[in-house]
């Protein structure tokens, strides 16, 4: 299971507080001579646990919350969104492309992935729409007029 950030308030699942394999990256991307890898290899590398997280935008509007996730190399076919609860899930899996050509070098990332995010209370489960274009996913979450009531009053009975 996938730990599920906020949809209007993302956090980070690591430790420290943020999204540290990317501040690691941005750092070793100024050294001189880029940051080596432990093992190269002419094999198209395995994901490892922070290879291949797409990056999400959330933009908030009177009327809905529009959520783009940036997915290059894949088609609709390669992707599931899927709510459960109040929970959003976005996942999916990029192939290795096989041809009999001898790979030399190779930066790409395959895999599968997955995002979740909790939504928020004024989302509308059911007004949820999908399109997807030019390796981009775009959702737009209509909001409700009528939130559901955060608080739920628990009849207590006697023995």
């Amino acid at each position: 299971m996938t730990d599920a950030k906020s949809l209007t308030t993302p956090h980070s699942a690591l430790p420290f507080g943020g999204d540290f394999d990317q501040v690691f990256n941005r750092m070793m991307r100024g050294w001189p001579f880029g940051w080596p890898e432990m093992a190269p290899s002419t094999a198209p590398k395995a994901l490892r646990a922070f290879d291949h997280v797409p990056k999400v935008e959330v933009k908030e509007s009177g009327k809905a919350y529009t959520v783009t996730i940036e997915l290059p190399g894949l088609d609709e076919k390669d992707v599931k969104v899927q709510i459960e609860d109040d929970v959003l899930t976005i996942s999916g899996e990029k192939k290795v492309e096989q041809t009999d050509d001898k790979m030399h070098y190779t930066e790409r990332s395959y895999g599968s992935f997955t995002r979740a995010f909790t939504l928020p209370a004024d989302a509308d489960r059911d007004g949820i729409s999908a399109k997807f274009a030019k390796g981009v996913l775009e959702l737009e979450i209509a909001k409700t007029a009528n939130p559901p009531a955060q608080v739920k009053q628990v009849a207590i009975k006697g023995a």
